[in-house]
């Protein structure tokens, strides 16, 4: 599998209908109609079923990935001779800065990146369904904190950067075009405006890391580490409410400084990563046709 997997480098066209109808609506379908069997089956309560939905979610890419394996495999079969590793390095490099480094750096990065990108959202409401998904967390600790801790970042970085952005290099295109298309995908997934846009920006930095690194692993813990604090902060603290923000938790007073401290940190960082991992080719390069895969 890994070998079809390895050049497997579908078309934008063919990567929006992986997220948009086979994960978004197809898997939604899936999903619905699985958690719908099993709550009539057992006769589970409205409160349970929102733990048992929330358990449920990896069956969203029950369409994606089987469809992903039988392209890369007919296209390897039908034309084995075209194709090639993707031209631009794919083992991972972290440059002059030591791994472990690289992962506490990172650690550091999203909680101040968060808070940076905060702004942007705090002005569209949480919607109701989200706070019902986020209010279950705690009912059913364990469940929950595999599908958001541990399934979740690995099964959408595995798409996003692992497939999304990896095809868009293979195929010629600036990293910046790529990495934005990928983000925007991350963002259009999650199909709803308070999480799109925070989603979109969170999938700049994670394109940008995986660009630069090659490590699917670094995206991989970010996302893990992003979703692990939400869960962390609905476990430790029930009794916030699931909307609250930076601004609420420190008081007007404090908020700026607060707020520009997290923009600053988030800045080093990102130019500390920047100048110190492995030497990258422009953002903005021109795509190159004879890069593109067949």
């Amino acid at each position: 599998m890994r070998k079809y997997l390895h050049a497997y480098a579908p078309s934008l066209g063919e990567l929006w209908l992986l997220v948009m109808v086979l994960f978004c609506i197809g898997g939604g379908i899936v999903t619905t109609v699985t958690g719908m069997t099993i709550q009539y089956l057992f006769r589970l309560d409205p409160e349970s079923s929102k733990s048992l939905f929330v358990g449920l979610y990896p069956l969203g890419f029950s369409l994606v990935i089987p469809f992903i394996y039988l392209r890369a495999r007919e296209q390897y079969q039908q034309n084995p001779h075209l194709w090639k590793p993707v031209p631009d390095p794919c083992a991972p490099s972290f440059g002059k800065l030591p791994v472990l480094l690289v992962f506490f750096l990172l650690l550091l990065l999203v909680p101040f990146f968060n808070t940076s990108m905060e702004p942007f959202s705090m002005w569209i409401p949480m919607p109701e369904f989200i706070k019902d998904i986020f209010a279950s967390l705690t009912q059913n600790g364990w469940v929950s904190f595999v599908t958001v801790v541990v399934m979740a970042p690995l099964l959408e970085e595995w798409l996003l950067r692992g497939v999304v952005l990896k095809a868009l290099l293979h195929r010629g295109y600036a990293p910046a075009a790529a990495i934005c298309w990928s983000a925007l995908m991350f963002g259009v997934m999650h199909m709803n405006p308070w999480q799109t846009i925070p989603a979109f920006l969170m999938g700049l930095l994670f394109g940008w890391i995986y660009w630069r690194t090659r490590s699917l692993w670094t995206t991989i813990f970010m996302h893990a580490v992003n979703n692990g604090m939400a869960f962390l902060l609905s476990i430790f603290f029930p009794e916030l409410p699931e909307d609250i923000s930076t601004l609420d938790l420190v008081g007007s007073g404090r908020y700026p400084w607060v707020l520009g401290g997290a923009i600053l940190a988030s800045m080093l960082i990102i130019w500390l990563l920047h100048t110190q991992l492995s030497p990258a080719t422009s953002l903005f390069k021109k795509r190159d046709p004879s890069l593109v895969a067949v």
